[in-house]
């Protein structure tokens, strides 16, 4: 085992997670132990044959969306090939930002694809699983869910996309006090709204549309996070320079809560869900949406915004920067 380990093979296997990884703040054991090495792997097939991140993303929508129809016959077996199905999506979605990582290809409009289909992804197993419940009991009860299953449903799933964003918006400001702003996905509204309104009469109708989604998304970010705003304005205003003591500062808070965007993220609801459904409680995963991840949701947004307050304070109200 310890020949293996420092084999050429391995070392560059390591390298390249190392290297096509954010950061070991923001990847918890399950990514670091178990998705990171297959992922890798599969990433530099990718890229042997020529495929692009964009379409490693596409790839995995249709897995994914695959994976959930398998969710609404109440057969265990087809359910886990659905859940198997969708853990190979969860791969590929590793795989494709290893790609634009790996071959320097990130962009605005990737970030966008790939969060549009973590997403739609989702909705698919929601209203896949809504189907299913339409003709199931609610718990400890005689009564059939019927419609109301979609209010339940519906309220879900925004809580979902509210925690999802908010978890991305957190992952991105730590990564830019990390490590800067250009291996960050930090992005503020008033930078996209002079991108559209710079943008040549040429510019596909398709770039516009992803850009107009992507202010929306970024300004409901902004709108949770008045405090993180008025201390990125003050960095702004001196010229964009964050100083060292600063950004180990925040860093050093931020490492006591990172892990939070974690729970909100993806595969870690996705795992739940899967767990849950196998067996035959699924119905439970909807309130623990609504309330318990709303909660740490909040506990996640009040604590960083605590942080961004308490840098703020001490290093530009003194005007330190």
């Amino acid at each position: 085992m310890k020949a293996l380990a420092h084999s050429p093979w391995f070392e560059r296997v390591a390298d390249d997670i190392k290297a096509s990884c954010k950061s070991d703040d923001t990847d918890d054991p399950v990514d670091v132990i178990v998705y990171n090495p297959i992922s890798i792997r599969l990433a530099h097939r990718f890229i042997k044959a020529g495929w692009s991140a964009n379409a490693v993303t596409l790839m995995s929508l249709v897995v994914g969306v695959g994976g959930s129809i398998l969710f609404y016959p109440q057969n265990r077996w087809l359910n886990l090939l659905g859940i198997l199905l969708e853990v190979f999506a969860l791969i590929l979605d590793f795989c494709d930002g290893q790609i634009a990582r790996l071959t320097h290809t990130s962009s605005q409009l990737g970030r966008v694809l790939d969060g549009t289909v973590d997403i739609t992804n989702f909705l698919a197993v929601y209203i896949a699983i809504g189907c299913r419940m339409m003709k199931e009991t609610i718990p400890f009860t005689d009564t059939v869910w019927s419609w109301y299953i979609w209010i339940v449903l519906f309220v879900a799933m925004y809580c979902h996309a509210s925690q999802a964003r908010m978890a991305d918006y957190y992952r991105g400001l730590h990564l830019f006090f990390l490590n800067g702003s250009n291996s960050s996905n930090l992005a503020r509204t008033k930078n996209l709204r002079k991108e559209m309104t710079d943008a040549p009469k040429g510019t596909p109708l398709y770039e516009r549309v992803y850009r107009f989604f992507y202010l929306i998304y970024t300004n409901d970010q902004e709108k949770h996070t008045p405090r993180a705003q008025r201390l990125l304005d003050a960095l702004e205003e001196k010229g964009g320079y964050v100083p060292e003591e600063l950004a180990d500062d925040y860093i050093t808070q931020s490492r006591r809560y990172i892990q939070l965007t974690n729970t909100l993220t993806y595969h870690i609801r996705a795992c739940t869900l899967f767990v849950l459904l196998l067996l035959g409680l699924h119905a439970f995963y909807f309130p623990l949406v609504i309330v318990v991840l709303e909660i740490v949701k909040w506990y996640m947004v009040i604590k960083y915004e605590k942080i961004a307050r308490n840098i703020y304070e001490k290093y530009c109200s003194e005007q330190q920067i």
